[in-house]
């Protein structure tokens, strides 16, 4: 995936190269919160169901 990245932006000018390396690192950034938040809740949902307390 590094590799990718750097491949993508290797013959951009500098200005264009941090715009999109910003714009790719939020954007798996948010990819990340929004899979942690499916899995927190998936876990949520599993101890409800199961009897558990849930940890907030």
């Amino acid at each position: 995936m590094e590799d990718w990245g750097k491949m993508e932006l290797a013959n951009l000018p500098k200005q264009v190269r941090r715009t999109k390396a910003a714009i790719l690192t939020y954007t798996a950034w948010n990819i990340c919160k929004a899979r942690n938040r499916e899995i927190k809740a998936e876990i949520t949902l599993r101890r409800l169901a199961c009897g558990g307390t849930v940890i907030h």
